[in-house]
């Protein structure tokens, strides 16, 4: 549009009766004139104005062969056709007359526009000459055309079927254009999300039409067709590895849209190849265009790194040798520095762990807190996962803390309490330097950790009392999470060492929790000690003493679901693959001028079962097999273990029937009403049976409403307790 026209598009507010003028002037006969009109008119729309009473006026004026005056009034047309739905019927047989126009760009445009038009009584009209134009000549008014059966199908699906256009569009996929060829593809694509099934199958003969037109389709052309090649299996390897050898020339493509889908068909169809000598070579061309991803601007590193944490899932060995392009560069934005990092996890190995380890000991310096508290993390990761690295990781955490830098310093104490779980009993020489950063801990979770260490050594720290009573000073202005790690840390330093100070803490410490504390998890482990320190103290000692069991890698590393992998796999480089979720999780397809529809998942995780050539299945050959949707994959019972580490006493173990939840009110514990549970045969016996007697606990919510200050009335201990200092 002109220079001299913009003028129309600064207008903030209409003048008493111009729409009464601009009616007047509509009807002007001077084309030029009237051209500017209607350009008032659309700035007018533009900025928000209610211009709907001059629909006649306007539609009165596609009578033109000025193409730029035609385009004015179908922008007009498409934006008030919704609300104007009778007076659209004005229109139909200027669109069915450009239909037949000489040009193709006016016969282009009536299609288009007719399909943007979404008008139930408009849709029966279109059909004809949409007919016509989808075997139109002119390879631009095809590739048009093919667009707007789609469009046509978000209107009508009934009526697309019964006029045979999908079948029109499986034919235009072996145009002679290529664009012709990307449109029909795209267009069916968009069908079959909406529809939610197949409506075109790809075979050999179409998968060689598609290849044929992909070198001169457009950039996102070919990102259409590359999507739509996901979907085809190929017969055998040979069949797999000449696919491969068309789309190998997409890596070098400067949109990276094209080299992401492209990635993601040749990793797909790798899956097919049995020949290693040709897989081997293959796998190492795919990392030079992701690394190329890696030097673009940060928005785009960002979108490459989220789809490289989805490759790595199956094929670490595309990138194993290239660790260093994920070394985070001084002027990287957060979000990037974020993703190397994980990316940095997921690729370390015991070959590689200690360079790693290098790099995460500079983050950990780093000025971005955000990335020096996850560089930390980090950190405790590779010390669980290698134990080759652990004394270099220890350096590093202690090395933090002599810096005593609050927000890092945090994340130590939680990375030393992880190195003591996993590895218990073999580095407690360095307690004495986490305890130094006493006074700078200020965070709940660094709160919790080194609290945990107190507790789990505290036979063997002389200050042990000392520390903790810091601690409970602030008992109840903490986080629930200090609260309970302070509980049983006390617990644990009263049988270890039976001290009067302990001893006297503790009951202070039982106290104020039922006086002053309403978390009802801190209130219920507070009864759990109680009671359990009430009865013998043997075996108070083997359940609050009893060795954990080590931390697992797999319990902290965890990759994507199986299944999520396999369908985000299928969905590079799209929206859900950024997000890391399934299509269906975010997605609601909601057609907004006809009935709701529901976004079907193209992605659904399925048995890629291979060829004749003795090819197995995608998910046998790359270890990653999930049964068929609908059937829950069959796991192992997980071993039993009765005692458990305290710290979580709420997760329920596994394979034993869950106690139905009841009210307060109702009767939880043993009273005279009930009959005391006689004592397990196999292992220690039941600590409730053993320390109280029935008559002496007479409503099953006495330890709340009693409280915890007189233990002699509520709960008197028995003659093998006489010796207990708990009770002195």
């Amino acid at each position: 549009m002109a220079s001299k026209d913009g003028k129309h598009f600064f207008k903030t507010g209409a003048k008493k009766g111009e729409i009464h003028e601009l009616k007047q002037e509509l009807k002007t006969p001077d084309k030029a004139k009237k051209k500017d009109v209607v350009k008032k008119v659309i700035a007018a729309m533009t900025v928000g104005h209610d211009v709907a009473p001059l629909f006649p006026d306007v539609v009165n004026c596609m009578q033109t062969d000025d193409m730029e005056l035609k385009k004015l009034v179908y922008l007009y047309l498409i934006n008030y056709a919704k609300t104007q739905p009778d007076l659209t019927l004005m229109a139909v047989n200027t669109f069915v007359k450009d239909s037949l126009d000489p040009s193709p760009l006016i016969r282009a445009l009536a299609v288009r526009t007719m399909g943007c038009i979404r008008v139930d009584k408009i849709t029966e009209y279109l059909c004809d000459p949409l007919a016509r134009c989808l075997k139109d000549s002119d390879p631009y008014v095809r590739k048009t055309s093919a667009v707007c059966v789609a469009k046509l199908y978000d209107i009508s699906p009934e009526l697309v079927e019964e006029r045979g256009f999908l079948e029109n569009l499986k034919d235009m996929i072996s145009d002679a254009n290529p664009m012709v060829v990307a449109n029909s593809v795209a267009a069916l694509s968009e069908i079959h999300s909406m529809s939610g099934k197949p409506v075109f199958d790809l075979n050999s003969q179409t998968i060689f039409k598609l290849l044929a037109a992909l070198n001169e389709c457009t950039e996102w052309g070919q990102v259409f067709i590359l999507d739509s090649l996901v979907d085809y299996n190929p017969k055998d390897s040979k069949d797999a590895e000449s696919v491969i050898e068309r789309i190998i020339p997409r890596l070098q493509h400067a949109n990276c849209a094209v080299v992401l889908s492209a990635l993601k068909v040749i990793l797909k169809f790798l899956r097919y190849v049995s020949d290693n000598d040709f897989k081997g070579p293959m796998m190492k061309k795919l990392a030079a265009p992701l690394i190329t991803l890696l030097n673009t601007e940060p928005q785009v590193q960002y979108v490459a790194l989220r789809n490289i944490n989805i490759i790595i899932q199956r094929h670490k060995e595309v990138l194993s040798s290239n660790i260093k392009v994920f070394f985070c560069k001084y002027n990287d934005p957060t979000f990037v520095k974020s993703e190397k990092v994980d990316i940095m996890i997921a690729m370390a190995n015991s070959e590689n762990v200690h360079q790693i380890l290098s790099e995460f000991k500079e983050y950990c310096h780093d000025v971005d807190g955000e990335i020096a508290r996850k560089a930390m993390q980090a950190v405790a990761l590779c010390a669980i996962n290698f134990e080759s690295s652990v004394e270099f990781c220890i350096k590093i955490v202690l090395g933090v803390i002599e810096d005593k830098v609050p927000i890092v310093l945090q994340e130590a104490v939680v990375t030393v309490q992880t190195i003591f779980r996993k590895y218990p009993n073999r580095y407690e020489s360095i307690i004495s330097e986490v305890c130094s950063s006493l006074e700078e801990v200020d965070e709940p979770g660094a709160k919790a950790a080194i609290i945990w260490i107190i507790g789990e050594y505290s036979d063997r720290i002389e200050a042990a009392e000392e520390i903790l009573e810091i601690f409970f000073e602030t008992y109840k202005e903490e986080e629930s999470q200090v609260q309970l790690a302070l509980l049983t840390a006390l617990s644990k330093l009263y049988l270890n060492i039976e001290s009067d100070r302990s001893v006297d803490m503790l009951q202070e410490l039982l106290g104020q929790t039922n006086d002053s504390v309403d978390d009802p998890d801190v209130r219920e482990r507070a009864l759990f000690y109680w009671r359990l320190l009430a009865g013998d103290l043997s075996v108070a000692r083997e359940v609050v003493l009893a060795p954990k069991p080590p931390i697992e890698s797999g319990d902290i590393i965890e990759g994507l679901d199986k299944q999520v992998e396999h369908i985000l796999s299928k969905r590079i480089p799209f929206v859900s693959s950024v997000l890391l979720k399934r299509p269906s999780d975010f997605v609601t397809y909601r057609n907004l001028y006809a009935c709701g529809k529901e976004f079907v998942d193209t992605g659904e995780l399925e048995a890629e079962l291979g060829a004749d050539g003795g090819v197995e299945s995608a998910a046998a050959e790359t270890g990653n097999g999930v049964e068929a949707q609908g059937e829950a994959p069959k796991q192992d019972p997980a071993p039993v273990d009765l005692l458990g580490d305290l710290l979580s006493l709420d997760v329920p173990v596994p394979g034993q029937p869950q106690p139905t939840q009841v009210p307060m009110a109702a009767q939880v514990f043993p009273s005279s009403f009930s009959p005391v549970p006689e004592p397990t045969k196999a292992g220690f016996p039941s600590p409730l049976a053993q320390g109280f007697p029935d008559p002496a606990f007479q409503s099953p919510t006495q330890g709340f409403t009693q409280g915890f200050g007189q233990p002699q009335q509520a709960f008197p201990p028995q003659p093998s307790q006489s010796n207990n200092p708990f009770f002195d």
